[in-house]
């Protein structure tokens, strides 16, 4: 909320940037707290469902939201007045979960979920009780499992948030859709993103153990092929391009989804699932810094069919770090 007032307030680009990197830096902390909230809400049994269901937060959310701006500039409000008109809303978040969010279920005198029994911290916590500081992290470093995820998380933030920088730039430079087409057909990309968390959360709680992992192989293998067409197509349809970015987000927005959520669940428990979803986040953030400046200078001197064929590539290097994590 004060980032947001301070970007309001700003009027300079090094203090407008300052005012986003605090806004960023803020914004990411929350997530950390759901997960290890929803870890002694919801049994181990229900996390990919839930977390499902969370992730909507950054997908329809994000739809939402920029419905809800392009309402305050349709009606004339300028830039400083939308961003104080969004930092109310935050407020107005902020209270709600103030006076109704509890962090755990003791809190109201009733039982907390079931953990995953695998979870790496089960027999620390026997021992010792709940860890504290450095060795709150050292089983993460320590588990080859866990590294494994976070190089999945790698490849598939640079898949992830390529594509969510990049699709209206496609529609607009190569499919030569209007700069209001290209934004509207963009708009595909969180929409089956959404349902596929939801779908992909549902069918990983009825997998068993390795649903998951199964989940991610197959996602990014179809996701390698998908890249592919568009690498081969040098002047796709409309609907062609349109079609396959659906698909690609179907395909890669669900296991995306499994990270930094019901999979720092099943590592962390309730003891350490919020640190896990920070490692694994902080590992996906260095992919989205490749996803900006990287991509965009292979855009330019290579073109985007060159650029389909590496991030197929990325795609494949991913799905075989899944394979190595189903096993």
């Amino acid at each position: 909320i004060l980032a947001t007032l301070f970007f309001a307030a700003s009027g300079s680009l090094p203090l407008l940037t300052l005012a986003w990197m605090g806004n960023r830096l803020f914004q990411s902390m929350g997530w950390a707290g759901a997960v290890k909230t929803v870890s002694r809400w919801f049994p181990f049994s229900s996390h990919g469902t839930v977390m499902g269901i969370i992730s909507l937060s950054y997908l329809f959310g994000d739809a939402i939201a920029r419905q809800f701006l392009s309402v305050l500039i349709g009606h004339g409000l300028s830039w400083r007045q939308i961003f104080a008109a969004s930092a109310a809303v935050l407020a107005s978040i902020f209270i709600v979960c103030l006076v109704l969010l509890r962090e755990s279920p003791a809190r109201i005198g009733e039982r907390e979920a079931e953990v995953n029994p695998d979870n790496l911290f089960t027999r620390d916590a026997q021992v010792t009780g709940r860890p504290r500081g450095w060795r709150l992290v050292v089983p993460f470093l320590a588990s080859p499992a866990f590294r494994l995820v976070c190089m999945i998380s790698l490849g598939a933030t640079i898949l992830r948030e390529t594509f969510t920088f990049w699709t209206p730039t496609y529609f607009s430079q190569v499919v030569h859709l209007s700069a209001a087409q290209a934004a509207m057909s963009s708009g595909i990309f969180p929409l089956f993103g959404g349902v596929s968390v939801i779908l992909c959360g549902w069918l990983s709680d009825r997998l068993g153990r390795t649903g998951r992992a199964a989940i991610i192989f197959a996602g990014m293998l179809l996701s390698a092929a998908a890249l592919a067409v568009l690498g081969r197509s040098e002047a796709p349809s409309e609907a062609l391009a349109i079609s396959v970015m659906g698909l690609l987000a179907f395909l890669l927005i669900g296991p995306y989804s499994f990270l930094a959520g019901a999979i720092s669940l099943d590592f962390g428990g309730k003891q350490g699932s919020g640190t896990a979803s920070g490692i694994i986040d902080t590992v996906g953030y260095l992919g989205g810094v490749l996803s900006g400046d990287t991509m965009a200078r292979v855009f330019s001197r290579y073109g985007w069919g060159s650029a389909f064929w590496m991030l197929s590539a990325v795609a494949l290097l991913t799905a075989a770090a899944a394979a190595l994590f189903l096993q």
